[in-house]
């Protein structure tokens, strides 16, 4: 057996492995994903998306963002690219991917241009998670940022590979092989300075990139079965293992409380957590394991919105502001009213990573000192999650979502986002 037939049993075993609670859990992703696509259709950076339109329609979907109708892979790409582009949605830190980018929009375009039911999406979402979120682990996530490498671009396209070939009905065979030909062009650089569209674009490509491959696999298209051993090990230069984790993926995943840098969210709680009006603070030191540094600063000019969802002063903003989940602060300039903002390293919290994403915050006002430590954010709550999607969602859409295992047809959910 291969890794990527390997991955592919697991896609098939993961939707007959979950129980009412998971599934239910996969319609509250779905429902967290379309409220991030929905915000992030008023992304500055969603104002240069419709040039990926095709010129005088030519397609049967409708697209959030754009007008008129588009083909299929112009659907994935666009709303994976605004379900990622404000940094809230949900995550699996272990893996150091972001699985519901690059599983829910292709999971829910491809169920509409097949007309399949809202189940075929549950078992389609539970199957992307699972093997997007297994590579991630055998390649251990967290070190590729370290390499560079972009884990949910490089592994995006397998999770929505396996999403549509569930949604294909494709037996392990073929599934093996859409996975194969999806994982040929596995890739996806970090920046090393601005983030800016590109970067955001390379979900979109890999969520495109992998419901292609499933459709082509379908289609009688092979591939190779083991590019994701000694091939991949070559390439990434890491051996992959095999974590055994026996929970399913999905149910491991987090769902985002704040629209900034992940690192920033144990700050963010402890500081709330604090018996001290932070309006009185002149200096917050936020202290964070080593490796987390790399993806935060503390700039309060940032060139633009997505640099400052990685900012710790403008994190501390949106507390100050009374709005911690507001999207739309992290697009303007920073209020001239936030203190001091200091980023240190916390060499001792680095033992509990990867599973424990830790700060420790000291707040200084002219007279007092206040310090507090948070060992991990704490996930919101489904009620949470709800509110959080009203912002951007009407009532209908939230409803729906929620019943997504018994909608006879999947196309209205898509439909009620608004545009």
């Amino acid at each position: 057996m291969t890794l990527l037939t390997d991955l592919a049993a697991r896609a098939a075993q993961a939707p007959r492995r979950a129980d009412a609670a998971a599934r239910s859990l996969t319609s509250l992703h779905v429902l967290d994903t379309l409220g991030c696509v929905a915000a992030g259709a008023s992304h500055p950076l969603a104002s240069v998306l419709p040039a990926l339109g095709v010129p005088g329609g030519g397609g049967t979907l409708t697209v959030t963002g754009l007008p008129g109708r588009h083909p299929l892979r112009t659907a994935v790409l666009v709303e994976s690219v605004l379900a990622h582009v404000d940094e809230f949605d949900a995550l699996h830190p272990a893996a150091a991917l972001v699985p519901p980018a690059v599983t829910v929009p292709a999971a829910l375009a491809v169920a509409e241009q097949e007309g399949l039911p809202g189940r075929a999406v549950v078992d389609a979402v539970l199957a992307g998670y699972e093997t997007v979120v297994e590579a991630g682990l055998r390649f251990g996530g967290p070190r590729l940022y370290q390499r560079s490498w972009w884990p949910t671009a490089l592994f995006g396209a397998l999770g929505a590979a396996a999403a549509t070939a569930s949604l294909l009905d494709l037996d392990e065979r073929r599934t093996a092989h859409a996975l194969a030909i999806a994982a040929a062009g596995l890739g996806g650089l970090l920046s090393s300075d601005a983030l800016g569209l590109g970067h955001y674009l390379l979900a979109g490509r890999a969520a495109a990139d992998g419901v292609e491959a499933a459709y082509l696999a379908r289609a009688g298209a092979t591939g190779s079965l083991t590019l994701l051993d000694a091939p991949a090990t070559a390439a990434l230069s890491t051996t992959p293992t095999d974590p055994r984790k026996t929970a399913l993926h999905l149910t491991t995943c987090v769902f985002k409380a704040y629209p900034c840098a992940r690192p920033l969210h144990a700050a963010l709680d402890a500081l709330r957590a604090m018996d001290i009006p932070l309006s009185t603070a002149q200096r917050i030191e936020i202290e964070l394991p080593d490796p987390l540094l790399r993806f935060v600063t503390a700039d309060r000019n940032p060139p633009g919105p997505t640099e400052a969802a990685a900012s710790a002063a403008f994190a501390v903003g949106t507390l100050l502001s009374g709005a911690p989940d507001d999207v739309t602060f992290y697009r303007g300039p920073l209020p001239p009213d936030v203190p001091d903002i200091a980023l240190l390293p916390a060499p001792d919290l680095n033992s509990a990573l990867p599973d424990h994403w830790s700060a420790r915050v000291t707040v200084h006002t002219g007279s007092v000192v206040v310090r507090g430590t948070c060992d991990q954010a704490a996930p919101p709550t489904a009620d949470a999650v709800i509110a959080k999607s009203r912002r951007h969602l009407g009532g209908a859409a939230i409803e729906r979502c929620l019943a997504l295992d018994d909608l006879p047809l999947v196309n209205v959910v898509r439909r009620l986002v608004p545009y």
